[in-house]
């Protein structure tokens, strides 16, 4: 048996396209979809009317993505629990392939992200490029650093052995979850066929500001856990000097995964680069902000 789990925090616009996508698989044995949900907009009532079979736990206040799925991890009944985010669509074989992985020994699986923004969303592409170079459709299936919890699955026990998601690294629990998996020994592989489409920020203040937020808890993270890089964010004069530099090489490197697996991203719509390289001054910010703010 497989348990979904799926934190929400105001998801009215996207929560149904996702269960839709959940209920609608090729896959055929028992599985259940859990809805851990702090909103304060419409989305527990559209759940409990139109998908009285998702097993929903509503929390008064809201509640950061790594303790929600912390509580639908408790209440899960499957073997394996695999994760997807409320603005994400899973693809018709999402279940299947990742039970296929499954078959073959491993304790962590993940997959692909692809984007379901509208093709003339700039803003939205641009946000994509911004945060899954690393987990594009074209790449190799590979043993990996990290895979997001829009779309990872791992053995119930992993979570009995080794605890759960520490909130207080948000946006990147699962980055610093998965980095202490892999110092334990585990690995995570990452397969291309396991595949969800994300929705992104279409709105430019939003993308500023979580671009800014990613770059400040990036730093964060890199003071306790050791990431290519982390000595700059653990040397304050350092890391000042050093984070335009930072920027730059993000924008080298995610341009070149681009086009080397996903061509068209930036073949067909060249001016995102110039969003890209805006969010990318905030990210920097913030990460500037994180060196010099106490973890």
């Amino acid at each position: 048996m497989i348990s979904i789990v799926i934190p929400s925090y105001n998801s009215e616009q996207t929560i149904g396209k996702c269960i839709d996508s959940l209920k609608n698989q090729s896959y055929e044995n028992e599985y259940e979809i859990i809805l851990v949900d702090s909103s304060d907009d419409n989305t527990p009532n559209i759940v409990r009317q139109e998908y009285p079979d998702t097993k929903l736990t509503h929390l008064e206040e809201k509640t950061d993505p790594g303790t929600a799925r912390n509580l639908g991890i408790e209440k899960a009944k499957g073997e394996i629990i695999a994760f997807i985010d409320s603005d994400c669509i899973a693809s018709y074989d999402w279940l299947k392939n990742i039970e296929t992985a499954y078959d073959q020994g491993y304790n962590v699986v993940g997959g692909a992200v692809d984007i379901a923004n509208e093709e003339s969303d700039l803003i939205g592409w641009a946000g994509y490029i911004a945060e899954f170079r690393e987990f594009l459709p074209g790449a190799p299936r590979h043993e990996a650093v990290h895979i997001p919890t829009c779309n990872i699955s791992y053995k119930k026990d992993i979570f009995e052995k080794f605890g759960f998601f520490d909130g207080k690294y948000y946006p990147q629990e699962d980055l610093v979850f998965n980095y202490n998996l892999r110092q334990k020994g585990e690995k995570i592989i990452f397969s291309p066929d396991i595949q969800v489409r994300h929705l992104h920020r279409s709105n430019l203040k939003e993308f500023f500001v979580h671009q800014r937020k990613i770059g400040e808890i990036t730093a964060k993270v890199m003071k306790v856990v050791n990431l290519e890089g982390s000595f700059i964010a653990r040397n304050s004069l350092l890391g000042l000097l050093l984070v335009p530099l930072l920027a730059v090489v993000k924008f080298i490197r995610t341009g070149i995964v681009f086009l080397r697996y996903q061509p068209q991203v930036i073949t067909k719509r060249p001016l995102v680069l110039v969003l890209f390289a805006m969010g990318l001054v905030y990210w920097g910010i913030g990460f500037a902000i994180g060196i010099y703010k106490k973890s």
